[in-house]
């Protein structure tokens, strides 16, 4: 199979976290990311009843509600 390209390497593997993961980083619960899901806030994929996300996809989410403003000094 000359020409074709060998694509699976560990770096495209990491690029995906799975649902723990996600709850871990974003200090959300079980609950909060069901309702990105289906509310299609955020991407996923489904493999035999687990479910994965992209990193990039998780940045983008993160960079899209990013307000730039600092926050109130304390009273």
């Amino acid at each position: 199979m000359a020409g074709i390209k060998h694509t699976d390497s560990h770096h495209e593997w990491s690029d995906w976290i799975d649902a723990q993961d996600v709850m871990q980083k974003l200090h959300i619960s079980l609950r909060t990311l069901q309702t990105w899901r289906t509310n299609g806030i955020l991407p996923y994929s489904r493999i035999r009843g687990k479910l994965y996300y992209r990193k990039s996809d998780i940045l983008s989410l993160l960079e899209e509600n990013y307000n730039g403003k600092k926050g109130e000094p304390p009273c």
